[in-house]
């Protein structure tokens, strides 16, 4: 009986060893959970994925003019000269040559002439007759002849994709590589643009442009970069005056194949009209692109986050001047 009750207290003394090392292994567990938790919400509240709020930086000297074309119009632009590269920026639809005051210092500093111009009936530039509305390649042909430019970087931002599409299937010998932010090119594609027909509703074009043009983080934390942005975008409306433009040549994707560029394909985490699955789906048709998805930006990447814009826009420059 004794040795029996020896063996019985034996074995609560090994479930309680058991039991006892058991919990210690559940406070250690609940500690390293802690310790864990503590640090990812340490490493959140002190990292930098909020970007600073960058004021508009002091523009450098670049000339000003309006290239006279047919029928009256004409294309404003600046160009800040120099002897390296040539970069033409193309604005989107809710822009400008207004649209580009966090590259134009910065890229010409780094050794690029830089060079931006308004479409017709955008910021300074006349919409002349409706009659003669030019095209897209043309225009831009004629303003880079004008400047004595033989060859350049192209880099459009959303409608500005339009005519940076048109100017390399029509012009590809003079363009050292193309950037396309946020924009699908302007070309036909059924999968692509029935997708985009799916995800926007009807009511889409009624809202606020700075809801649809701005990511809502950056909305949320930079309101004096939004009121700044709302600015520009109201001066580039211009006279409002505006016939519409089309594009020289058919573009297709085999036609941008064969023009053989060098892409670089950059989406807004955050944007409403071109997500970063659209761009990706456009990169697929390009082999040989590179692509960036900035987190968190919405349609205007260059203007919510220029610093992380500008640093891999001029890599992408550099690798191919």
């Amino acid at each position: 009986m004794k040795k029996q009750l020896e063996k019985i207290s034996g074995s609560r003394r090994d479930m309680l060893k058991k039991a006892t090392a058991m919990a210690g292994i559940f406070a250690t567990s609940g500690i390293v959970g802690n310790v864990q938790a503590k640090t990812q919400s340490t490493n959140l509240n002190s990292s930098k994925i909020e970007p600073d709020y960058l004021p508009t930086p002091k523009q450098v000297p670049a000339s000003e003019g309006v290239l006279p074309l047919s029928g009256g119009a004409g294309l404003y632009y600046w160009d800040t000269g120099g002897n390296g590269p040539a970069v033409v920026l193309s604005h989107p639809g809710r822009g400008s040559a207004l649209t580009w005051p966090y590259q134009q210092p910065v890229f010409a500093k780094a050794g690029f002439r830089t060079i931006a111009y308004s479409r017709r009936g955008y910021y300074g530039s006349p919409a002349g007759s409706k009659e003669d509305t030019g095209n897209y390649a043309d225009d831009l042909n004629a303003l880079v002849e004008h400047l004595g430019v033989d060859k350049f970087h192209i880099l459009g931002l959303a409608a500005g994709g339009f005519a940076v599409s048109d100017y390399v299937v029509s012009y590809p010998e003079k363009l050292l590589s193309m950037t396309i932010v946020c924009s699908l090119f302007g070309l036909w594609d059924k999968n692509i643009d029935e997708r985009l027909d799916f995800i926007l509703p009807k009511s889409f074009g009624d809202l606020p442009p700075e809801f649809k043009e701005l990511g809502p983080s950056y909305r949320w934390a930079h309101p004096e970069g939004v009121k700044e942005w709302i600015e520009m975008e109201k001066k580039s409306k211009g006279d409002g005056v505006r016939h519409g433009q089309k594009a020289k040549s058919n573009i297709t994707w085999e036609k941008i194949r064969a023009a053989n560029v060098p892409t670089f394909f950059i989406a807004g985490g955050a944007d409403l009209y071109q997500p970063p699955s659209m761009m990706r789906a456009a990169a697929r048709e390009l082999p040989h692109s590179e692509t960036l998805v900035v987190p968190e930006a919405g349609h205007a990447v260059q203007w919510e986050q220029p610093e992380t814009f500008n640093r891999s826009v001029l890599e992408f420059f550099r690798k191919h001047s």
